[in-house]
């Protein structure tokens, strides 16, 4: 085994550990590994000790799929004419005209599209990677049972925290989904979606032991001895593993993990009967197994009832998700071509929130419509086009393929592909860095299972044209050049962002505990070291534009000034991010601190009104603020103060009461009100009754 196959056995391992590498330093640190395995590579190449394999060519048509992937997110944060980007997505030009830019992007988004660019471009070299690293079937068998055993270990580790009611996660005890299986992630969904494509691997290296032969014809005893054969075997360990794995699924109480594991291994296996011609009679009873003993015998142990009684109270009345995929496919009309850009979901569909939806939504708990919103149909039909090369491929390998363990892994792909195609209709495992890396590795795996040569072949002194193995030496070295700039943006973005969520945990603090100058002093300084190693993020700078904020609470310093400075960095973020409810939210508030009640004010409390709907702060921002500058405010701008005050009385009608006092607004309020809100309707018609006479 040489370095490179070893760094990328324990990078699959690793991936899922760091909270499903859901935060910026744990996918800092993948893409880095990632960046530096692909470099070690190319290093070998270019000293003639790796060079590319049969697997990489006939894998050509879904490199490129990845590579003009790569190309349309850039091309998503490449600076474009306003009139090309006005004609190509209306609604992203719209959100920056406030500006008056010559040079946009089509997305509204651009520092988390970057952010996205950057984990795709590591998935596609982990695909690449498998392909030039596993060159030999011993590689493909030890690689898949390194998934098998990591997902054992999260099964293993998520049933005794909760068994036990310890509840820890990856070395910090457990906030969210207490009495669940989640192992070390965050989400039980996602820990169901884990072991669903590390079963599907399990499931597949058991196929491909069971060889292909044949017991028609074996007598009872030779039955019974090779049942022995069985229960003391390598296969019946891997049984076991696999039966550990379905019982943490069930532990996860995932209703669509469960029915994904079920319903792909159901699909796979009828899928594998049908196109095998090499299968045996022990495939099939085992694939019978798989189903009747997990289900019904480790199911009744360990809960399947409760999985199946959330089944059944499911309904479209209780499910919000339902309500959030109506609100996205609005969304999408408006992005329908070429999306809001990677990565900038979170801030883009607080616009599109209805009422009825009343908690911030990270993710649309759908991929296909997350992936339709910020890539467009253009980036929905490239993903679609590369899983659907991968299915064929690894149908054609049920097909064609005779050696057992190529079948066996192009049955675990196939698994795979229907579980992640159906649990991603109502969740979100591919916007986890795991779970996404862990399915392009699987997809990987499929192209090496159906191409990986068996056998040399015999030498022909016919001339054969053959591609080449090995790359220019410039050319070797600018992709190595390429890395090294790679692992030095992944490194500078993943700690600047590790430094701006500890220095937004501070500022948390400082409303209750207060600051003292010094504090302030070095939060200052070490978030401005960390917008210098990120220029371009919105976080920071809103941060900065926070710690501003506190600047004259802390020395008694000149609150005009400060303040100033706070909205001179809500003012660089909202270019940056110009859908941002929040941003806009803050330069509105800041305006109004300093009375700069000006063009540029007006313009914040449109795009307020606009983008927040969906934002319990820019509600309450547009409430306070607009209420207070009711006469100062244009007649649609007053409308939509309105509109926001006759929601706010559906969620906390005592507070928005409260505000309408303070500000002295009853009567303009009442009058202008459209009458649908009962509530506001009898607080104006108790303002239209005399008092009472003594």
């Amino acid at each position: 085994m040489n370095i490179s196959f070893i760094s990328l056995l324990i990078l699959i391992v690793w991936l899922p550990l760091p909270y499903g590498s859901n935060h910026a330093w744990a996918w800092a640190l993948m893409e880095i590994w990632i960046f530096s395995l692909a470099l070690f590579w190319l290093w070998q190449h270019l000293r003639s000790k790796a060079q590319f394999t049969p697997v990489f060519y006939k894998a050509t048509p879904i490199l490129v799929i990845w590579l003009v992937w790569l190309i349309y997110v850039t091309f998503q944060i490449i600076p474009l004419p306003y009139s090309l980007v006005e004609f190509l997505s209306p609604q992203a030009a719209q959100a920056y005209a406030f500006t008056n830019p010559s040079l946009i992007t089509l997305s509204v988004d651009p520092y988390n599209t970057a952010v996205g660019l950057l984990k795709s471009i590591s998935y596609v070299l982990l695909f690449t990677l498998t392909l030039l690293i596993i060159n030999n079937r011993s590689r493909l068998r030890w690689i898949a049972l390194a998934l098998v055993l990591s997902g054992l270990f999260q099964a293993f580790y998520g049933s005794v925290m909760t068994l036990s009611g310890l509840e820890y996660g990856f070395f910090h005890e457990k906030i969210y989904n207490r009495g669940l299986a989640t192992g070390t992630f965050i989400n039980r969904n996602h820990m169901a979606g884990y072991l669903v494509m590390c079963l599907s691997v399990g499931i597949g290296l058991l196929i491909a032991q069971l060889g292909h032969g044949s017991d028609s014809g074996s007598s009872w005893r030779q039955r019974f001895v090779k049942l022995l054969d069985w229960i003391l075997s390598e296969k019946m360990r891997l049984r076991i593993y696999l039966v550990v794995m379905v019982i943490a699924l069930v532990l996860t109480r995932s209703r669509m993990g469960n029915t994904a594991f079920f319903a792909s291994m159901t699909i796979a296996g009828i899928i594998t009967l049908i196109l095998s011609r090499h299968i045996n009679r022990a495939t099939a009873i085992l694939l019978v197994s798989l189903i009747v003993i997990d289900m019904f015998i480790v199911g009744a142990w360990f809960g399947i009832e409760k999985v199946a009684q959330r089944l059944e109270q499911t309904s479209l009345s209780t499910e919000k998700r339902d309500d959030v995929d109506i609100y996205t496919l609005e969304y999408w009309q408006d992005y329908f071509w070429t999306g809001s850009g990677l990565g900038s979901y979170s801030t883009t569909f607080l616009r599109y929130q209805g009422a009825d939806v009343t908690v911030f939504w990270h993710h649309a708990h759908n991929d296909y419509l997350e992936f339709a919103t910020e890539t467009g149909l253009i980036g929905v039909l490239l993903l679609g086009i590369a899983i659907l090369l991968t299915a064929g491929v690894v149908l054609s390998s049920l097909y064609r393929r005779h050696r057992a363990l190529n079948r066996g892994i192009a049955f675990a792909v196939t698994m795979a592909i229907i579980a992640l195609l159906i649990h991603s209709t109502v969740d979100f495992n591919l916007q986890i860095p795991s779970n996404a890396a862990t399915f392009m590795f699987i997809l990987a795996l499929g192209w090496v299972a159906r191409y990986l040569p068996t056998t040399k072949k015999k030498r022909s002194h016919a001339p054969v044209i053959s591609p080449p193995k090995r790359l220019p030496k410039s050319v070797t070295l600018s992709l190595m050049a390429a890395l090294i700039y790679l692992t030095y943006v992944a490194g500078s973005w993943g700690l600047a962002e590790t430094i701006g969520v500890q220095v937004r945990k501070s500022l948390a603090k400082w409303q209750q505990q207060g600051v003292e100058q010094s504090e302030w002093n070095v939060i200052h300084d070490v978030s401005v070291g960390a917008l210098k190693l990120a220029p371009n993020s919105p976080d920071l700078m809103m941060t900065m534009g926070h710690i501003y904020f506190w600047h004259p609470i802390v020395t008694g310093s000149d609150r005009q000034r400060s303040f100033q400075q706070a909205l001179d960095y809500f003012l660089k973020a909202v270019e940056k991010r110009p859908t941002s409810p929040s941003l806009w939210g803050e330069v509105t508030r800041f305006k109004h601190y300093l009375q700069q009640y000006d063009a540029e004010f007006l313009t914040a409390f449109e795009n307020l009104a606009a983008y927040g709907p969906g934002s319990p702060f820019a509600q309450d921002i547009i409430a306070g603020v607009g209420l207070a500058n009711w006469y100062r405010l244009p007649d649609n701008l007053q409308s939509h103060l309105i509109a926001t005050i006759e929601r706010n009385m559906q969620k906390q009608p005592n507070k928005t009461l409260q505000l309408i006092k303070m500000h002295r607004r009853h009567w303009v309020v009442c009058a202008y009100s459209t009458g649908q809100q009962a509530k506001l309707v009898e607080f104006c018609q108790q303002l239209q009754q005399p008092p009472a006479s003594k």
